[in-house]
């Protein structure tokens, strides 16, 4: 029998440098039946053989903006750029000529939104990102105005 508390992977994918991952991940903003809606549409290519992206979605721009920062945005990027894998949070702070503590903080909210893993390694934590591209699917729809009355 697997061991599975390592949210919920069995123990051969303790590391998520051994879980499979799509190429890219899409960063989505919409609604709670929307983002259901793509969990079926993904559960559904996956079964028929097709290699979905992976999804994290947020409920309104306001929520993104407030994870997706111009820095974490940035810091995302550099992961991009040297294949998703660094050394170390003290060597991305470095890369990045931040302070550690900033970037730990950061690689530790992006972690929890699912946009990072963090590898643990001895006492060493490395950020981790599996995907190739990330790409940031946001609609910006105009507001239903049938309803309001013209002023009299």
């Amino acid at each position: 029998m697997n061991n599975t508390d390592h949210n919920g992977w069995p123990d051969e994918y303790r590391d998520p440098r051994n879980r499979p991952h799509p190429e890219v991940l899409r960063v989505t903003v919409e609604a709670a039946d929307e983002a259901r809606d793509g969990i079926v549409e993904t559960a559904e290519a996956t079964a028929s053989g097709e290699s979905p992206s992976a999804v994290v979605s947020f409920a309104s721009v306001t929520e993104l903006r407030k994870i997706l920062t111009d820095r974490r945005i940035e810091l995302l990027q550099m992961l991009t750029d040297i294949d998703g894998a660094a050394e170390s949070i003290s060597a991305l702070a470095e890369a990045l000529d931040r302070d550690y503590r900033s970037i730990h903080e950061d690689v530790t909210l992006l972690a929890d939104y699912g946009l990072v893993f963090i590898v643990e390694e001895g006492q060493s934590k490395r950020p981790y990102l599996p995907y190739k591209r990330i790409h940031l699917d946001i609609e910006l729809v105009g507001s239903d105005h049938s309803e309001e009355h013209a002023p009299a």
